[in-house]
């Protein structure tokens, strides 16, 4: 750990940093013209909710990040379910996995973060056009497995839009001081009137990512660890248990004369008895006197006392590092179109390639040894080798979109786009395969919108998909499974003077599969039940109505109904899963997921600058489904946990302050804040949950408010942010009540200027994340007690466009 005086030397350096850029802004604000980032941003022909907000290119830029999760994280109701620095998913109030829908150009991607969240959500920064963020009210465009949100990331893997010249594109390349190197590219050109062509790739590697102390939370060498609790933080307690043989006045005359017989087991322990007599042949037979008895002692002296001689890591761990968190990552779009001013025809291809590890070591059973740690203590043990935990995974895909305008009222325009993609996903230790999955997926999704009235506004749709999950390897956690979904539906919104109210609903139909193969071994647990297959009817509904009172001021009430059937690993799942070290068992009789939500929301707009938008949410869930606590750990450390359901209330507060001030100079400045607050709770009568996870879930979202100003001005910009989590005092329990992770703030900049040479468009930038160097363990990780956050990271990079 850094010491006192270097922390506060460091902070008071990095305030005279901040001091310096703050003055500058100043300084900057004399120029004349203003430096603006081009940025497009594709709107829904139908503003289905209050909370859905758009990020722009110029937005996913501004913070350096490694996951898809951090890359969202400044978004109110939105942080990073960090299961490592590339494996983190987006949690919308409290939820992630399968209740998060992740698309790509309204189509789902296939691939399988919300089964395990070390299969990470491929993404590119500086090749996304925006992504629109669903908080709620989504289930009625993107289905059930979008019950807590949808993400949806538009790229251009298939051009839109006519560049202004035969070829245009830019080439950008970072070196970080603590997040490897980067280099991207992309290329847009027209061929003809109507036809243009796009290209674009990604490459970005890196090694152990520096942090500022040790990568486990200190409690973990404390001699008072539980078992569960060194479970979670990869540790083993070396101890011995010792017997008070003073407090016993006999020894057992059965144990003496049985105590060699392999058949009956009988240990040292039971040779010492508080009972005069053993039965010997149907016969009482007196036990002799124990020779080591003292009498009178206190009656509360324990008869047994557990001895610690130390607390020893899975695996070697180094200070100021986070174990196993390289990574490489490349990625390739190609995609071409043919448009006139009512057809577009389009046709794409993306491929995908990761290969990454987490900061978790899982364990292969060797044979057994005795060993002492010197301190005199001699046991038996079974050795085991614990190699890292790593990812590798692959994607192709194929994609096509065609649209018509068609001009008529009730039938305005016509879209449908289709997805084929081809994933590869495996969990390696070390170098050694431990499982993989093949999935293939199909979808279709056919939209119609229409216009009846310049009051009235719609889509129609009809979405399809089918999905094949094959596996191999004798270790792999679930069987294969085939998923077939289809779905219709209807969104509607009216506005009429002050009033814009949507209404939508959706049915749908997902069935579900197991596939049985004799290679597959099952674990011990309840490993999926039957293997039964599924089928479940699901209806969507979603009502919300905007009232803008005043100019200055609008409020908003909102009611959903919406249902999710459970996923294949929920149901099917029944093995060790290394990548969250647990064994996963699924039970195929699960019922429904339902959730009826209410929100209200109030935004006052333009009162001194400002706009503020607060949001008050309440969810209601039957059946919600959760990986329960069994009390069980396997040999080897994996703690046995099994999918349940059980009643739940979400609710929660968010606020959210914008503000846009041109200077008199003609620069803008662009100020921003947030807070939010979420609460899990379990609402159920379960005693059992109630004793596994208390009365809120673990690993809860804490609390959190952020800041950040933006600067741009002629050749000049500026982006300064902090986020501010706090302790958490809504704890859950893991069987043990669970420990709060300290606060901490990861303060954020950016300062970049544009370099005007000959015919092409260069920009310079320095980028700082976590400057503060802080110790951030975010409560919803589960990895928390092995990793910590990156620590502080300066990227310094340069962009060419033409």
């Amino acid at each position: 750990m850094n010491s006192g005086n270097t922390s506060n030397s460091i902070k008071k350096s990095l305030t005279g940093l901040i001091s310096f850029l703050f003055l500058s802004i100043n300084c900057m604000a004399q120029v004349d013209t203003v430096f603006r980032i081009d940025s497009i941003v594709v709107e829904a022909p139908v503003n289905t909710s209050w909370n859905r907000a758009v990020l722009n290119k110029n937005d996913l830029t501004q913070r350096n990040v490694t996951s898809f999760g951090e890359l969202l994280s400044g978004t109110t109701g939105v942080q990073n379910s960090y299961h490592g620095p590339h494996a983190g998913a987006p949690m919308i109030r409290s939820m992630s996995g399968n209740r998060v829908k992740i698309l790509r150009n309204n189509n789902s991607i296939s691939d399988l973060s919300g089964i395990s969240p070390n299969f990470a959500i491929s993404f590119d920064p500086d090749n996304i056009a925006d992504i629109h963020i669903y908080k709620s009210q989504s289930s009625v465009l993107y289905g059930g497995r979008a019950i807590g949100g949808a993400i949806n990331i538009m790229d251009n893997s298939i051009p839109k839009d006519l560049p202004a010249k035969p070829i245009t594109g830019s080439v950008k390349t970072a070196w970080q001081s603590n997040a490897g190197h980067h280099l991207a590219f992309d290329m847009d050109s027209k061929t003809g009137k109507h036809s243009l062509w796009h290209i674009d790739g990604m490459w970005r590697r890196n090694g152990d990512i520096q942090i500022p102390g040790h990568p486990k939370i200190d409690w973990a060498y404390s001699h008072t660890i539980d078992d569960l609790q060194a479970s979670m933080a990869q540790v083993f307690i070396d101890k011995e248990t010792r017997q008070n043989i003073t407090l016993y006045p006999y020894l057992s005359q059965y144990t003496l004369d049985n105590i060699d017989n392999p058949n009956l087991g009988l240990s040292e322990s039971e040779l010492y008895t508080f009972k005069p007599h053993s039965v010997i042949g149907g016969y009482e037979v007196p036990n002799l006197a124990n020779p080591r008895y003292i009498p009178d002692q206190d009656p509360s002296t324990p008869l047994f006392t557990t001895i610690v001689h130390g607390v020893h890591d899975y695996a070697p761990v180094r200070e100021g590092y986070i174990p196993n968190s390289h990574a490489d990552h490349k990625s390739i779009s190609i995609g071409y179109a043919w448009q006139t001013s009512r057809v577009q025809l389009g046709v794409g291809y993306r491929g995908n390639e990761g290969y990454f590890g987490i900061p978790g070591f899982a364990q292969i059973r060797q044979p057994s040894h005795s060993h002492n740690h010197g301190h005199g203590h001699q046991h038996s043990a079974q050795d085991y080798g614990y190699s890292p935990i790593n990812t590798r995974a692959r994607s192709n895909n194929v994609i096509s979109e065609a649209s018509l305008e068609v001009g008529l009222p009730w039938l305005y325009s016509i879209k449908n786009s289709y997805s084929l993609q081809f994933s590869d996903d495996r969990e390696l230790l070390g170098i050694y395969q431990m499982n993989k999955f093949n999935s293939t997926l199909h979808s279709n999704r056919l939209e119609l919108h229409h216009t009846p009235y310049s009051f009235w506004q719609g889509l129609s749709g009809l979405d399809l998909s089918s999905r094949k999950i094959t596996g191999t390897g004798s270790m792999r956690y679930m069987p294969h499974t085939h998923s077939r979904e289809w779905g219709a539906f209807t969104q509607q919104q009216f506005t009429v003077k002050t009033l814009r109210l949507n209404v939508g609903y959706r049915f749908e139909q997902a069935n579900r599969e197991a596939m049985l193969d004799v290679d597959y071994k099952r674990s011990r647990g309840l490993a999926g039940g039957n293997l039964s297959p599924r089928s479940f009817n699901l209806q969507q509904f979603n009502s919300e109505l905007v009232w803008e009172i005043f100019s200055f001021l609008q409020v908003m009430g909102s009611y959903q109904h919406a249902e999710r059937a459970p996923e294949v690993n929920e149901l099917y799942a029944g093995n060790n899963h290394f990548a969250i070290m647990i064994e996963e068992n699924g039970d195929d009789r699960l019922p429904t997921e339902i959730n009826d939500g209410v929100e209200f929301g109030l935004e006052i707009i333009g009162i001194t600058g400002w706009n503020v938008k607060s949001t008050y949410y309440h969810n209601t869930f039957q059946n919600y489904l959760y990986l329960a606590h069994t009390g069980i750990s396997r040999s080897g450390g994996f703690l046995v946990k099994e999918w349940r359901a059980a009643d739940t209330q979400i609710s929660g507060w968010e606020v959210a302050l914008k503000q846009q001030t041109t200077l008199p100079s003609g620069a803008k400045l662009f100020n921003q804040g947030y807070f939010d607050l979420v609460k899990n709770r379990n609402t159920s009568n379960d005693p059992l949950r109630q004793w596994a996870e208390g009365d809120f879930m673990p690993n809860m979202p804490t609390s959190r408010f952020g800041l950040s100003t933006e600067f741009q001005a002629k050749n000049w910009s500026l982006y300064v942010a902090a986020d501010s989590y706090l302790k958490q005092k809504l704890l859950g329990k893991n069987i043990n009540p669970e420990p709060p992770m300290p606060a901490f703030t990861l303060l954020h900049a950016k300062i970049g200027r544009r370099l005007p040479w000959a015919k092409y468009q260069l920009e310079a930038y320095v980028q700082g994340s976590n400057l503060l160097d802080s110790e951030a363990r975010p409560q919803q990780s589960i990895l928390k007690y092995l990793s910590p956050l990156p620590g502080r990271n300066i990227s310094v990079g340069i962009q060419m466009g033409i």
